[in-house]
């Protein structure tokens, strides 16, 4: 894999190749899922290794969907997702459906299938076929997805302050964890350094 100079992102994709799971110590990724990162890291095209270093989040709410293309990408930050909808995040190699704790009952009815968020079931894997506007425009969106890949995504659906939500938010490579700074940190300290060598 390469990451492109030419993208005018260097710095992000450097902070994101930092925050990595295939690089960044976690004891919740294990060394074998690590070697398995690193190996399909190093066989990806510039394009499949920028969007794994740093996933698209769509969103999904009903007055952003439109009716054709693909809806508008937001910020891999949490700051950036609101309760009150769902996003859909892709790397390349995972598909996650994040469903806002007040995600709005119709939304979950027409694309779940269910009326509250305690019903929604995040081992399906797949979403259901209802015959609603918003239901096949989001089954269209994640097909669209799955075509542009090698592989089938399987889709991973997590509710808002489920304990599953930290697999979620691992991806969210703006954000600062335990571990790591935040995006714009990242860019002071870099700049600091070098004017530090520039002085």
């Amino acid at each position: 894999a390469v990451v492109s100079t030419q993208s005018g992102h260097y710095g992000r994709d450097s902070h994101c190749l930092l925050r990595s799971p295939a690089l960044m110590p976690s004891v919740e990724v294990s060394f074998d899922e690590k070697s398995n990162l690193l190996q399909r890291l190093a066989m990806m095209t510039v394009e499949e290794t920028e969007l794994f270093l740093y996933p698209r989040l769509y969103n999904l709410n009903t007055s952003t969907l439109g009716n054709e293309g693909m809806p508008p990408i937001i910020r891999s930050s949490y700051d950036r997702i609101r309760e009150s909808g769902a996003h859909l995040l892709d790397n390349g190699l995972v598909l996650i459906l994040w469903v806002g704790a007040n995600t709005p009952s119709k939304w979950l009815q027409e694309v779940m299938g269910v009326t509250v968020l305690d019903q929604v079931d995040p081992t399906v894997g797949n979403l259901q076929p209802f015959d609603n506007p918003t239901s096949i425009r989001i089954r269209g969106i994640i097909d669209e997805i799955r075509v542009k890949r090698k592989q089938h995504l399987r889709l991973n659906v997590v509710r808002q302050k489920d304990k599953t939500e930290h697999i979620f938010m691992q991806f969210l490579v703006e954000d600062k964890t335990e571990l790591g700074m935040n995006y714009t940190d990242f860019l002071c300290s870099v700049h600091r350094e070098i004017r530090n060598i520039l002085s």
